[in-house]
């Protein structure tokens, strides 16, 4: 028996793991993993190890961690059953373990493409795909990728920067569409275009065969198809369970499902957030989630009060040259102001809602980027005239208000 099970040893899973030993290190804790290698980072998987011949791995955590912080962690497992009665997971081999509480930390897995002939297109989302694509990628020429948002573009910077031919499919007017503020999509689109990028926007995928994509611009034919078309919440085992799904695992404020001896975690969790009931797909809440279920855990076994979560979200992405950063929720129909910049690789978008500052998305200005996170995170509403009278300076603007 251990006293926590957690499934799943992406970012969640294994920073919910040292989170409770650090708070309590009597606590048996079992993290399970359905992959063989030992946990690892996922975002440089799209940003670089895939374009390295060495396909480097870079771990959450070294080996003797685990073992170091009563963590037993079990690779290449598959929970196959949750029995919420008993308090047990049955995993694929037979074994049964039984707990005090669970953490549900599934992720996601790469959404296929939905049109005849989509398995063609091979995805990007965990080690064994970048082994599969790795080779293929380093030996092919033209390379098409359909999908514009980060993993499409990400993937496509990158196999530009090795010298190969790219063209990039995308069924909006811009790159990053539901992703970042119009204007700034329109720059990143332009900027990936001077660096030898064929898009082509408003193009609509019907199927793949031996000739190519067939799309409403004709048909696109390569060495090699990669999609990149976002990822589904893996939560078969939650519904298989009888837990709340509203997109994803429903959770409340405090990490807890409507199952009071379960949590959820990260990608595959839907939580309470400024009015409704969302996922956030990134490492910064993988990791700040699980440490604050991690808490309340420790805080509930300990007869003590638990914290609400109520994070200001944060996002990254590396496309070549360009790094965009992106704080606060996005929301493309809001009102957008684009402050004053020397340069056409720089900008800051400003987003507003009734008036009140509620996302700010930068393109290689990391220090507007941090300025505007901790804004974010003060009990005080920031207006247009606010940012306009410290000369649209976000770094001043917070001096001036910490």
């Amino acid at each position: 028996m251990a006293d926590v099970v957690i499934i799943g040893a992406g970012h969640a899973g294994v920073a919910a793991a040292a989170q409770l030993h650090k708070r309590d290190a009597n606590l048996s804790i079992c993290l399970i993993s359905n992959e063989q290698p030992l946990p690892y980072h996922r975002p440089p998987l799209s940003k670089k190890a895939l374009f390295d011949e060495l396909l480097p791995l870079e771990l959450l955590q070294a080996e003797g961690f685990y073992q170091a912080q009563n963590i037993h962690l079990q690779r290449g497992a598959t929970v196959t059953h949750i029995d919420r009665t008993q308090r047990q997971v049955t995993l694929a081999d037979g074994q049964v373990l039984t707990y005090t509480q669970l953490i549900i930390a599934t992720g996601s897995s790469l959404r296929p493409m939905p049109v005849a002939g989509g398995e063609r297109a091979m995805g990007v989302y965990n080690y064994a795909d970048i082994q599969q694509l790795g080779p293929r990628l380093q030996a092919a020429h033209n390379i098409l990728v359909i999908g514009g948002g980060f993993i499409g573009c990400e993937i496509a910077a990158g196999a530009l920067k090795l010298g190969k031919n790219v063209s990039l499919l995308v069924s909006g007017p811009r790159l990053l569409r539901k992703s970042i503020a119009p204007a700034m999509g329109e720059q990143v689109t332009q900027l990936h275009k001077h660096s030898g990028m064929h898009i082509h926007t408003n193009c609509h995928v019907s199927h793949l065969d031996d000739d190519g994509v067939h799309t409403n611009q004709g048909v696109f034919s390569g060495d090699l198809i990669i999609a990149g078309v976002g990822a589904n919440p893996n939560i078969e085992l939650a519904k298989q369970a009888g837990l709340t799904i509203d997109g994803g695992i429903v959770v409340d404020a405090f990490g807890q499902t409507s199952d009071t001896h379960t949590y959820a975690v990260g990608d595959v969790a839907s939580m309470p957030l400024q009015g409704k009931t969302q996922r956030l797909e990134s490492i910064q809440n993988a990791n700040d989630q699980a440490q604050s279920v991690a808490n309340n855990i420790v805080s509930h076994r300990q007869n003590e009060p638990a914290r609400a979560y109520n994070p200001v979200p944060w996002f990254w992405s590396d496309q070549g040259d360009l790094k965009l950063q992106m704080a606060g929720l996005n929301d493309v129909s809001a009102e957008q102001k684009i402050l004053a910049s020397d340069s056409d690789t720089r900008m800051t978008a400003v987003q507003f809602s009734k008036g009140v500052m509620t996302g700010v998305d930068t393109l290689n200005m990391p220090g507007n980027h941090l300025a505007a996170r901790k804004l974010l995170a003060m009990s005080v509403d920031i207006t247009w005239d606010m940012v306009q009278d410290h000369n649209q300076d976000l770094k001043q603007l917070f001096k001036k208000l910490r």
